[in-house]
């Protein structure tokens, strides 16, 4: 009976310690991305307000989730924003307001000097299908991370119609990153 009583209260007084080693910060930032038209021009544009959360166990990466609105989709070109964010065919914001992205698995890379790499597979909801990706991301200093990947519009449903035969299928996205 006392060894179960202490055995028990080893296990709770071990999950507390590793539950309080887990400290989560808030996650803010923008995403750059570029996209070829007609093959040899690049259209590039951002979509800001990006938002979510990471947590670290002591000072590695454990888990990240992040959101940003379509809506904030920007090109610089009103028209082409416009059609974009509101076009069924193409982001539909209406719709399907927010994209996500949320890591499964993260794997520490390696750190050279300051900065730390991991690499990161999850999934990205966009038009709210689901689909894996994997995104490499570099801690450039405690709070500022850069993470880069690409992905294959057609995927997620974006620009299937005869408008998006001018648009290159895949998309290049680099997301800069703040933790506070």
């Amino acid at each position: 009976m006392i060894r179960t009583l202490l055995l028990t209260l080893f296990c709770f007084s071990s999950l507390a310690a590793w539950s309080q080693s887990q400290k989560g910060q808030t996650v803010s930032g923008y995403v750059d991305f570029s996209v070829k038209e007609f093959g040899f021009r690049t259209v590039q544009g951002t979509f800001s307000e990006v938002k979510g959360t990471a947590t670290f166990n002591s000072t590695v990466l454990k888990s990240m989730e992040v959101c940003l609105p379509a809506a904030s989709f920007s090109t610089g070109s009103k028209g082409r924003d416009k059609n974009v964010t509101g076009w069924e065919e193409y982001l539909d914001v209406g719709q399907f307001p927010t994209i996500c992205f949320t890591a499964d698995k993260i794997d520490f890379v390696g750190k050279i000097g300051e900065e730390t790499t991991y690499d990161m597979q999850g999934g990205l909801t966009l038009r709210a299908e689901t689909h894996p990706i994997s995104v490499r991301v570099v801690q450039r200093t405690n709070s500022e991370w850069v993470a880069t990947f690409t992905i294959d519009r057609t995927q997620w449903s974006v620009g299937t119609g005869p408008s998006s035969l001018a648009i290159s299928n895949t998309v290049e996205l680099v997301a800069y990153l703040s933790l506070n």
